[in-house]
């Protein structure tokens, strides 16, 4: 067991929020692991993970793309010919037949929670079979914040010892030094125009947006020089796109998925990040906001409560009105020390802690210490 080392599986790493943990958390595990690790990535995005790994950890390409036969099937051989002591994935779809140990990071129970955010009963039943199947054989089950750890406890009572809860983190593009011509430039190519009200995220049902467009139509009522920026799209969301249409002229920005250049210019420029979900599994949006020191509103939810308490201003998710009350007192100069605090707070989330935490879960796994130990390289990249 000593002398294997530590699988980590980055094929989701072009994902939002997922390819955002992993971008997030893998540099600093290869940073502790070194040539422990063993990251597993699809051989398009070979080179996006050696960036953020460096040059000691292994990097295993394969053709097994997520949720396609593949990931059954040559993944699982894959997996068994490194001879890794322990594998991490980071979201639950991992191979049903997969042996040995392994941890699973679970984000939400959305499948459960919300399945229509899966298009037509199989993919329904697919994901919420993954996800039974993740938790109930994994070693260790990892969850963003307290609140999805007791969510995960109460639906599967079986597991309860084996969660914890390791909090993300913003990253260090997300930080309070202004870059006015950035912003200026991102600004012009989107047709942004300050003060922006602004929110990043999907266009998912659990994400409320109807709300947030009812209560920027208020909004515009007192303030009718302001913009709603919504980043993201999501073709099977359609509503999303008429609704914005009602609103009047250039009052509506809707640029698409945002290069990752341009997201900390975007919360620096904003007047406030809005965040209006019925449900969140961490809630990076408010912490990466927070870093850039803008202002939040966002729904009152335990997960963001544990992020934000004291700083954010907190909204009833079926609230139109609250939402655009808080939106209005920002926009006329309430901020009060909600900058200062906000970042603040952030500098208590860090991928440094996350990391040592998630090591410290493998070393529980495998009984044995990686920290402070490494092993020679076994074998050169594939």
């Amino acid at each position: 067991m000593t002398a294997k080392g530590i699988g980590f599986d980055a094929r989701l790493i072009g994902a939002l929020g997922i390819g955002r943990y992993i971008s997030g958390l893998l540099p600093k595990l290869a940073l502790i692991l070194g040539e422990r690790l063993t990251v597993v990535a699809n051989r398009k995005d070979a080179a996006i993970v050696r960036a953020l790994i460096g040059g000691l950890p292994h990097l295993m390409t394969v053709n097994a793309q997520p949720y396609r036969l593949a990931e059954q099937s040559l993944l699982p051989l894959s997996l068994l010919r490194a001879e890794l002591g322990l594998i991490h994935f980071p979201h639950y779809n991992l191979p049903l037949v997969k042996p040995g140990h392994f941890v699973v990071t679970v984000h939400d129970l959305f499948p459960f929670q919300f399945p229509q955010i899966h298009s037509g009963p199989l993919p329904r039943a697919v994901n919420q079979m993954l996800m039974r199947n993740a938790v109930r054989r994994a070693d260790r089950i990892i969850t963003p914040s307290k609140a999805t750890a007791l969510a995960v406890k109460q639906s599967f009572p079986a597991s309860a010892d084996r969660v914890l809860a390791i909090a993300e983190a913003a990253d260090d593009r997300f930080n309070a030094l202004r870059n006015p011509q950035g912003e200026a430039a991102w600004q012009t190519r989107l047709k942004i125009r300050p003060p922006y009200v602004f929110y990043l995220g999907q266009w998912k049902a659990y994400k409320n947006l109807p709300l947030l467009l009812e209560a920027f139509q208020i909004v515009r009522r007192t303030h009718p020089a302001s913009q709603l920026v919504l980043a993201g799209d999501d073709p099977r969301h359609p509503e999303v796109r008429q609704l914005a249409a009602g609103l009047p002229e250039g009052s509506i920005v809707l640029p698409g998925r945002l290069p990752e250049s341009a997201v900390p210019d975007l919360y620096r420029g904003a007047a406030v990040v809005v965040l209006p979900s019925r449900a969140e599994g961490f809630g990076l949006p408010v912490i990466e906001a927070m870093a850039c020191g803008v202002p939040v509103v966002c729904s009152d939810l335990p997960v963001l409560r544990e992020i934000a308490d004291g700083v954010a201003v907190f909204c009833d998710p079926a609230d139109p009105a609250a939402f655009a009350r808080a939106m209005s007192e920002i926009l006329d100069g309430g901020t009060g020390d909600h900058r200062r605090l906000g970042i603040e707070r952030a500098k208590a989330f860090t991928w440094e802690r996350a990391a040592q935490q998630t090591v410290e879960a493998y070393e529980i796994v495998l009984g044995v210490r990686l920290i402070g130990h490494r092993t020679p390289r076994r074998r050169e990249d594939r």
